[in-house]
């Protein structure tokens, strides 16, 4: 091969080599999430929305109607063309009769509602396209590091979902009446603001429980037992190696939640002789910390021994795509190899700054200044949870959330964990059964032997009670229960009172409250025949009640106010009677002397026309377009049309302008027009 081919060859394979360089590193390439996804509460209807649109956070964080519960996670707008080629899109539809939203990245459920488009009458779901991108589950679990994203259903008519990012929150929302949907889509970090949620006034997480014993049953990471209880740890983290350690016969300690009869695993600890099976976290590093510690999806891993690949240590930024090996050990992952994806070209905007730690505290100095598992944090405006101020020492265990500022974490919720104490050897729990921790508030309290922990039944007949005595334990307490899980109870051999039940003092009796004032009148106006007369207080015109013993008469007297008559009502109506101002009288009753039997039957009669209706007040009472009410009259607007608006916008509490013929009761609308 000649020279000139030869060198002509090398500078476009060095073409080639710095494109391919460039692209590695070019801003947008395989970036982090971009957008953090809100959620809100909108306290008059009880529903829930999520939106990673700043526009749309602007508006609700502006409006009263709506309050921000804390909760979020990080996920790709959908301008983002560097988002990781596994996001998938998540539409977004709207159903109008329920003014509910419903997320979702399943090709089968986005084929479902778009064959169910808005009907006039509100009913089906208009496709407003794409939200965001989000991670896929596999099944129903979330690739190793990503965090699962929980749906559930209000079960209520006006349906509503609620996507919860923490396991122990979904589990609330299941207890409270909501259905377990399941993993909706995963993400690399989420957030929570304790401080939010409580002024939001939403449910917060359930409480966890422990269970101690061998596997037993088992048939994959999301179906096994230990002693009787199953368990799922789809979505939960191994401590000492990695979920391939998972075999019958293997001790374990699991921590999790109750949903349903099965426990759903956040932890699972497994023996140090698993260490050995490495586990593996993907995803992006969210924040950087103290003491070699970083922070991938918002979960702590310690590099200062890792060999680093594909990249240098200070190369491992907020935002740089990682593939991390490792163990989980005392609630940090120890990471042995960290492979630089790719590297961060730019410090991402979207705030992927939550962190999450599990540890023993040490060096500390106050509320503001400890270390846990060596990472320093700051907790000085931190809530407490499962214990104290003065519980936070040298030694005590603990996991804390919060966001990372200049390598320090300034927490937002600190979580007092009691070690789990393994029984001495040779006292395994009884056949079938698992050791049981757990701490939470007593309910359904029958009495000492049935009651309620972390949603489990307990039989306290014949534990040893700490701090307190048989008395103390009762619905509302906060105590800690140790003993044996079996058959779905727990058999206690230990309860400590945490927290004794706040029984507030009877309250004394107060005078009768005043009535409360009439409900607002709007202006009524109907021509009609008067039918079901009783006295000039109680008749009917057009189905409508009236009250004419207060009126002024027009074109005749009182006394020509009978049934036949026709005559136009003017007055407020209210709670659906119409107290008339003003009566008059149209057509005087015709009496008719009766004719002589005929010969042939008569024709019946026509139908009696009803009586024109005007009325503006606000929309109660909404079933259908077809099926609502305005100031107690039912109102039907299939055949209407609408002006400011559409049928769509129908719903409960929306002002509205109602013209119409009213008949039998009902007034067959002709036009309906939007006063908001």
């Amino acid at each position: 091969m000649k020279k000139g081919h030869i060198m002509r060859k090398l500078k476009l394979f060095q073409a080639v080599s710095a494109i391919c360089a460039s692209a590695a590193l070019a801003p947008g390439w395989a970036s982090a999430p971009d957008i953090t996804v809100v959620e809100y509460f909108h306290k008059s209807t009880g529903h829930y929305f999520m939106t990673g649109a700043a526009d749309d956070q602007r508006v609700l964080n502006a409006s009263p109607a709506f309050a921000a519960t804390g909760r979020s996670f990080a996920a790709w707008s959908a301008s983002n063309s560097g988002r990781p080629a596994e996001a998938t899109a998540v539409s977004r539809f709207f159903n109008p009769a329920t003014a509910s939203h419903v997320f979702t990245s399943k090709r089968e459920d986005i084929s479902t509602l778009r064959s169910l488009p808005v009907t006039a009458s509100g009913s089906g779901f208009a496709d407003e396209g794409t939200a965001f991108f989000a991670l896929a589950p596999i099944g129903s679990r979330c690739d190793s590091g990503q965090r699962a994203i929980f749906r559930g259903f209000n079960n209520r008519p006006d349906g509503n979902h609620r996507y919860s990012n923490e396991i122990e929150l979904h589990a609330s929302m299941v207890a409270a009446g909501f259905s377990d949907d399941s993993v909706a889509f995963c993400a690399t970090a989420i957030g929570s603001d304790s401080a939010l949620e409580k002024r939001a006034g939403t449910p917060s997480s359930s409480q966890d429980m422990t269970v101690s014993g061998a596997v037993s049953a088992f048939v994959s990471i999301a179906s096994f037992s230990v002693g009787t209880q199953k368990v799922d740890a789809s979505n939960a983290r191994f401590d000492n190696g990695s979920p391939l350690a998972l075999v019958n016969g293997i001790s374990v300690t699991v921590e999790g939640v109750m949903i349903g009869n099965v426990l759903v695993a956040s932890e699972v600890k497994l023996p140090r002789s698993a260490a050995a099976i490495e586990d593996e976290l993907k995803g992006f590093v969210t924040a950087v910390g103290t003491a070699g510690t970083i922070f991938v999806n918002g979960a702590a891993v310690d590099v200062s021994t890792a060999v680093i690949t594909g990249g240098t240590l200070a190369q491992l930024a907020v935002g740089a795509k990682v593939e991390v090996h490792g163990v989980l050990s005392a609630g940090k992952f120890v990471a042995t190899r960290v492979q630089i994806e790719e590297v961060a070209a730019t410090t991402p905007t979207t705030a992927l700054g939550q962190a999450e730690i599990k540890g023993v505290i040490s060096a500390f100095v106050s509320l503001s200044n400890f270390l846990v598992a060596g990472q320093k944090v700051d907790a000085s405006s931190a809530l407490i949870e499962d214990g104290t101020v003065a519980s936070l020492i040298n030694g005590a265990t603990v996991e804390v959330n919060g966001t990372v500022v200049a390598g320090v974490i300034k927490a937002t919720r600190v979580e007092l964990k009691r070690a789990t104490v393994a029984p001495p050897p040779g006292t395994p729990p009884p056949a079938g059964a698992a050791s049981f921790e757990a701490t939470g508030g007593v309910s359904a309290f029958v009495s000492l032997a049935s009651f309620k922990v972390a949603s489990v039944m307990v039989d306290g007949s014949t534990a040893i009670i700490k701090d307190g005595t048989v008395a103390d334990i009762q619905n509302g307490a906060t105590v800690e229960v140790k003993g044996t899980l079996s058959n779905g109870v727990v058999t206690a051999s230990k309860i400590e009172i945490m927290q004794r039940a706040v029984i507030a003092p009877p309250v004394p009796p107060v005078s009768p409250p005043p009535p409360p004032p009439p409900s607002v009148a709007i202006a009524f106006e109907a021509t009609g025949a008067v039918s079901a007369f009783v006295s000039l207080a109680n008749f009917t015109v057009a189905g409508v009640t009236i009250d004419g013993s207060a009126a002024t008469f027009k074109n005749g007297t009182a006394a020509d106010v009978k049934n036949g008559a026709v005559i136009e009502v003017k007055g407020p109506l209210s709670g659906g009677i119409v107290r008339a101002t003003s009566i008059e009288i149209k057509s005087p009753a015709v009496i008719v002397t009766p004719p002589a039997p005929p010969t042939t039957p008569p024709a019946p009669p026509p139908p009696s026309a009803g009586s024109e209706f005007e009325a503006t007040a606000a929309v109660s009472g909404f079933v259908s377009v077809s099926n609502f009410m305005i100031s107690g009259t039912k109102i039907d607007a299939s055949n209407a049309t609408f002006e400011r608006g559409t049928a769509a916008n129908l719903r409960d509490g929306v002002r509205v302008q109602v013209k119409g013929i009213l008949s039998g009761g009902v007034v067959k609308a002709s036009r309906v027009r939007f006063e908001d």
